[in-house]
């Protein structure tokens, strides 16, 4: 997905009011629409283990695949329910599960506090599979942009500053990243049309 275009939104948190940060529910709407027409679609999760949630985003033919972008700790609950499908056989997807696929966002992109992003997923799924916490094989996916030039993005504006799926505004713009904060995150600057 190299033209995925980037997704911010303006902040609600103290200190960071209206900067941009990374979109989770415009992204999730963007893979969601570019994955559909290829036979991807959300699995309701079998009753028997409702207690892992009611759904998984994508699934096709035996591959589970989680656009992870919420708090860090619901990278563990992607990775147990997958190892738990695959270890069930249970058929979701077409087929007993092979493979999980867990998409984040890199490091790089301000982002609401505590949110996961590559680089962390990287190391905690290196630290599980070091001790064979889990056999079900994962794929993680990292989203990054081009660190130079402009950088074209949709800005969304939501009826609610938190929480909120509902789209009052999105409009196409143009950012440049200006600097690096010495934590590795960007500070990316709207360019004025």
């Amino acid at each position: 997905m190299k033209s995925m275009p980037l997704h911010f939104k303006a902040s609600d948190q103290a200190r960071k009011q209206g900067q941009p940060i990374f979109d989770p529910v415009g992204t999730n709407e963007y893979i969601k629409a570019a994955l559909a027409p290829h036979g991807w679609r959300r699995l309701l999760i079998p009753a028997e283990f409702s207690f892992l949630g009611i759904d998984v985003d994508f699934g096709k033919n035996g591959v589970l695949a989680e656009a992870q972008f919420s708090n860090y700790p619901f990278l563990l609950n992607n990775t147990i329910r997958s190892e738990l499908f695959y270890k069930s056989k249970i058929a979701l997807a077409g087929a007993s599960i092979k493979l999980a696929i867990i998409i984040t966002k890199a490091h790089m992109f301000p982002a609401s506090n505590s949110t996961l992003y590559y680089e962390q997923a990287v190391h905690q799924l290196a630290s599980l599979a070091k001790y064979k916490v889990f056999d079900v094989p994962i794929r993680l996916v990292g989203l990054f942009v081009d660190r130079t030039g402009i950088i074209p993005a949709v800005w969304t504006g939501y009826t609610a500053t938190r929480y909120s799926r509902t789209v009052e505004v999105r409009t196409d713009r143009r950012f440049v990243i200006s600097s690096k904060k010495p934590d590795g995150r960007c500070v990316f600057c709207l360019i004025e049309e």
